[in-house]
């Protein structure tokens, strides 16, 4: 009951336009997907039972409708709607990246030895959500692409089917995906997903949450040599109340990654690192707060397969951003800069500018989101 509490709070606390974007998440030092301890309408995404705090909305997300990987430089169009219903909550979702399907799709081509056609990567999104309260807050996600192109110079396929639950129970939540289908091919060359999990569970203890995440992903090509990943994290966060108009949050992880390929000459890769982060964010008026963070891994190391170490190097990471709101609806983004002095709104932010505050390209990652 106290985590509900602290989201409601928090809610009537900030301006509508704080709960909506991966510009805010990003601003505040966390994944673009959502966040195991920071409130977030995004967090439905990575969590679908909090469809039960976050509902009757639309988001938008803007960017290029080419298929590849989002950034901050060259972000990915998407977005959605979810609606309330009786006592049940319901979304569609369109353009949502799945980080799986593009470790599939790209694989295609990634054997040295062979040269295909590269598909194009996972495309046309599509994510059904639903939600209610029975007795504990729970949530379901469906995400599913299917492509094929008999047009090319060999038939190209790609299908992606996943399933994300997640639960909500007093001080503590979790979550599970688990992949039903994954698999991509060119006609010469196939992958197949054979294992794609991510589970999280956060429980909070006044104001620290104490967090855990495991993630697993194992593909294949046709000759069955396999790539695996394996990431496991915990971590710790405390919100603090600064004021009725300001809010501030510390995190600290300790993450053990694992990525064993046997494509090429790569091998085995690990690191580890223990990265912090800390954020705030101020309602500076009715109609604006401006938020930001700064983080850095304390200690950080990587070993390629022969065992040679190296410590990550310029790890240290500033972002800002600010939400424009209008009533119900809200504008996000994060404070642009000129990352490279030419002036390219496109691939300005903060997140890797150096620092140069343009006022001709006010905002990047920019998205709009009305609450009805």
């Amino acid at each position: 009951m106290k985590k509900q509490v602290v989201i409601a709070m928090g809610l009537a606390v900030l301006s509508t336009g704080a709960y909506a974007s991966k510009a805010r998440l990003q601003a505040l030092g966390q994944d673009a997907n959502g966040s195991q301890y920071l409130d977030d309408s995004r967090n439905v995404l990575l969590n679908p039972a909090h469809l039960n705090y976050h509902k009757d909305f639309v988001t938008m997300e803007f960017g290029d409708t080419a298929n590849g990987t989002d950034q901050n430089s060259s972000p990915r169009a998407e977005g959605g709607m979810f609606k309330a219903s009786g006592n049940m909550v319901y979304g569609l979702y369109f353009g949502a990246e799945n980080d799986t399907a593009n470790l599939v799709d790209a694989g295609v081509d990634f054997d040295p030895n062979t040269v295909g056609v590269q598909t194009t990567g996972e495309t046309n999104n599509t994510d059904f959500f639903v939600a209610g309260d029975a007795g504990v807050q729970w949530g379901a996600r469906l995400s599913y692409h299917s492509f094929k192109d008999k047009q090319a110079t060999a038939d190209v396929k790609s299908d992606l089917t996943t399933l994300r639950v997640g639960v909500i129970s007093g001080d503590t939540e979790g979550f599970l995906k688990f992949g039903l289908t994954n698999k991509a091919e060119d006609g010469t060359n196939e992958m197949k997903g054979k294992s794609d999990m991510d589970l999280g569970i956060t429980h909070a203890v006044g104001d620290i949450d104490y967090m855990i995440r495991y993630i697993s992903n194992e593909f294949e090509n046709a000759a069955g040599s396999k790539n695996k990943t394996q990431n496991t994290h915990v971590g710790a966060a405390r919100s603090y109340k600064l004021n009725d108009k300001a809010s501030a949050w510390a995190s600290a992880w300790y993450m053990m990654d694992k990525d064993d390929n046997e494509y090429g000459t790569v091998g085995e890769v690990k690191s580890t690192k223990l990265p912090v982060s800390i954020g705030i964010e101020v309602m500076a008026k009715d109609w604006l707060t401006l938020r930001g963070s700064v983080g850095q891994n304390i200690i950080g190391t990587t070993e390629n397969d022969a065992g040679d170490e190296k410590t990550i190097a310029d790890s240290t990471s500033v972002a800002a951003g600010a939400s424009l709101t209008f009533g119900d609806l809200s504008v996000d983004g994060m404070i642009s800069n000129d990352a490279d002095g030419n002036g390219a709104a496109q691939s300005d932010n903060t997140a890797s500018g150096n620092g140069t505050l343009r006022t001709d390209a006010l905002m990047s990652r920019v998205s709009m989101t009305y609450k009805f």
